[in-house]
């Protein structure tokens, strides 16, 4: 059983090593009325991306650093998916836009800046 994960701001548990999980990803977003078969669509696309970024998953799961990330990007895709025109919310100086990258997933899962150099 994966230990829970809140939402930032409060006192996350480091997940175990593994991979995203539906449970996890509706932790980590609070109340919503997202479809279940949306949500666990989503997760299993996380799940399968990140195997063509990082290879393939070890035995033991990915480390604790990459489950978060994962779990962070597939609430960040569910979150994208209320946002067709990425209009987050409006507000008094005008749109607020959902940000383009997203530097917390991409050190957690060592994308751009942050993938390891490499030799051959």
């Amino acid at each position: 059983m994966t230990s829970p994960i809140v939402s930032p701001g409060g006192d996350a548990d480091v997940p175990p090593p593994g991979e995203a999980t539906v449970e996890a990803v509706q932790a980590w977003l609070g109340p919503m009325d997202e479809d279940a078969e949306v949500l666990a669509d989503t997760v299993a696309a996380v799940n399968s991306l990140i195997v063509t970024w990082r290879g393939p998953r070890p035995e033991t799961g990915w480390p604790a650093h990459v489950v978060r990330g994962l779990n962070m990007l597939a609430a960040r895709l569910i979150r994208r998916r209320n946002s067709p025109a990425g209009v987050e919310a409006a507000g008094e100086l005008g749109p607020l836009y959902v940000q383009r990258n997203d530097p917390d997933v991409a050190m957690l899962l060592g994308l751009g800046t942050y993938t390891r150099p490499a030799v051959g």
